[in-house]
């Protein structure tokens, strides 16, 4: 005869476990890098209603934007020196248009200077150094040199192929708008969410916003004055460096003042960080 014996054991309770926390939870808490960010449905709402606010603005302002921003690219070559001769409407979105692009001269590869060749050189050399000594910037300072050979080769083989001025002025308004459209969402993420206070939070989306429309009009002229100057040797390190990247850097150069100050409302500035000198 088979004797079978069950035994239910009941289910233990939870202990505490060092340093007073429950050893179960129904929920899981959020990290600690966000556990004290000020999160509440008036502060998402009122991010979100202002970045609404400014899409819906720039979609319907997206004409006199763009020549807000020639206007003021033409004042910034003007004081460049550059020898732009005039501003000629071009189309950038269908819809939205027209908007105004540079008539400045653009050598090709046969036209360009000895000087502009020789700087390609010293550039590649250049960085090389670079990335013999600095391991934190060897990565792209070999993507730059890649992009300088492929850059130079490409120009020798096409040595009559031409970038007219207004194609890349509607080339670069076609980049920007699109990330002048989608900025405000991604600063709400960053500047009002993790402020303390709301106003202040709001201010600095308005602010990088704007911001973001003079540094693309800077950048714009200076990627100009190069390409004028040694035609399209520098054209792809140019565009990697003060493209999109550029927009990015600076929203993450802002953010992580923004941030520091933040901490040091919620937590309080710790000793520790500061230097004593």
């Amino acid at each position: 005869m088979l004797l079978t014996v069950r035994m239910d054991n009941p289910v233990p309770s939870a202990r505490p476990a060092a340093g007073g926390r429950s050893g179960r939870r129904d929920s899981i808490y959020p990290h600690r890098s966000v556990r004290a960010f000020p999160l509440s449905s008036a502060r998402s709402w009122a991010g979100v209603a202002l970045a609404l606010l400014i899409t819906v603005l720039s979609v319907i302002y997206a004409v006199p934007i763009m020549e807000a921003h020639s206007r003021v690219a033409a004042v910034l070559a003007q004081w460049a020196g550059l020898p732009v001769t005039a501003w000629t409407p071009i189309g950038v979105f269908p819809g939205l248009e027209p908007a105004s692009g540079p008539v400045l001269a653009i050598p090709v590869f046969k036209e360009v200077s000895e000087g502009a060749r020789l700087l390609l050189i010293l550039s590649i050399v250049a960085l090389l150094v670079v990335a013999q000594r600095f391991s934190l910037v060897r990565n792209v300072a070999n993507f730059l040199i890649v992009l300088l050979v492929a850059s130079a080769v490409a120009n020798a083989v096409f040595d009559n192929f031409r970038l007219q001025s207004t194609a890349f002025g509607q080339i670069w308004l076609r980049q920007e708008m699109l990330v002048w459209l989608l900025l405000p969402w991604v600063l709400i993420l960053l500047f009002v969410i993790p402020q303390p206070n709301l106003p202040r939070g709001l201010l600095w989306v308005v602010f990088l916003q704007a911001y973001g429309f003079f540094f693309s009009a800077l950048r714009m002229v200076f990627i100009l004055g190069v390409l004028h100057y040694t035609g399209l040797i520098f054209m792809p390190p140019l565009w990697f460096l003060l493209g999109t990247l550029s927009d990015l850097l600076f929203v993450l150069f802002f953010y992580s003042l923004a941030i520091h100050r933040s901490s040091g409302e919620l937590w309080g500035v710790r000793d520790s960080w500061q230097s004593h000198f």
